[in-house]
């Protein structure tokens, strides 16, 4: 039996963190979840992971400051990164793909877009 691909997710807000690792469970992920961005990089330096949804407003380490230390480390460097946004903000879009995202997409999350972009993702395209 294959073992099941593994995802991370770091968001502060648990309601959210829960509501998408539901979502790549029922896609066949393991999720593991982090409630802040230094939790996430504890996790990241015991784990692999393959695939992270990263929340971009969080304390200390916010989802930006995250997607950079992944997109250095090379075992991380090409794992597909969701971030999620409640801003719905142009700069912040092209500011998380600019630094490797592979998709964005803003809060509150709708359940049907939020699936397609795990498909994509998990098939390995890309998604501005």
């Amino acid at each position: 039996m294959e073992p099941r691909p593994k995802a991370l997710v770091v968001d502060d807000c648990r309601f959210i963190a829960e509501r998408v690792a539901r979502a790549l469970e029922a896609k066949g992920f393991d999720c593991t979840i982090a409630a802040d961005g230094y939790q996430g990089l504890e996790l990241l330096r015991r784990h692999d992971f393959d695939l992270f949804v990263l929340d971009v407003d969080m304390p200390m380490i916010n989802g930006f400051g995250l997607l950079r230390q992944l997109r250095r480390d090379p075992v991380h460097a090409c794992v597909p990164v969701l971030m999620l946004s409640a801003e719905h903000s142009s700069a912040d879009h092209d500011r998380a793909i600019a630094l490797g995202a592979d998709a964005y997409m803003t809060k509150p999350l709708q359940l049907r877009p939020l699936n397609a972009v795990i498909d994509a993702m998990a098939s390995g395209r890309t998604i501005g």
